[in-house]
């Protein structure tokens, strides 16, 4: 619990300097959106491996390059991992992470979007067994996972109203997160389905 309340002051420490930074004097072309929504995730390459449900939270600050075109960039915390099959819980990683994307516009109604996303490993809780006869879980969870990945990710978004959106993104790991070399190549992969409130103009 502890580790889990010091990922979420490292997530809304971290918002709120880039926030008062670019939503400032050096942005003064720029707006605020807050999203928050479910995640379906699972880790490929990891044995007996399956999709886990979690939640995201994530803020937001856009910067118009065009009429339909803009630059978003934040942070969010993402709940991720996977179902293990024999363990007694899921594998979790509360990842916070750092997305940058293009944003395209059609007719104030519908959104597109695609970019990369700078992911954090830094705490998590690994699964338990019953028997605790399985040796590849019997390290602490740095031990076993690096501290940084990346992603990239496509998406689509519908505009309710000015304001409000639901957003459809899907999220393709591109680096390997265990530690050992010897190891199986891991990967995190999520799909992100969320209502985001967004201060425009």
């Amino acid at each position: 619990m502890k580790k889990f309340l010091l990922v979420l002051t490292l997530f809304f420490s971290t918002y709120f300097a880039q926030a008062q930074f670019y939503g400032g004097y050096f942005c003064s072309d720029c707006y605020a959106g807050i999203e928050a929504g479910a995640t379906y995730a699972s880790i490929s390459g990891l044995e007996g491996a399956s999709a886990k449900p979690g939640f995201y939270i994530g803020f937001y600050q856009y910067a118009y390059i065009s009429e339909a075109f803009s630059l978003r960039y934040g942070t969010s915390y993402n709940n991720l991992g996977a179902k293990i099959e024999g363990a007694d819980n899921p594998l979790v990683i509360h990842s916070i992470n750092f997305p940058l994307s293009v944003h395209y516009m059609y007719k104030y109604k519908f959104q597109a979007f695609a970019g990369g996303e700078l992911g954090t490993n830094f705490f998590g809780k690994l699964p338990e067994y019953e028997s605790d006869d399985s040796s590849y879980y019997d390290f602490e969870f740095n031990d076993r996972f690096t501290a940084f990945d990346a992603s990239v990710f496509v998406g689509v978004g519908i505009i309710l109203i000015e304001t409000i959106d639901i957003n459809l993104k899907y999220n393709l790991g591109v680096t390997n997160i265990n530690k050992n070399p010897d190891g199986p190549d891991l990967r995190k992969n999520w799909l992100t389905l969320s209502v985001g409130y967004t201060f425009r103009d």
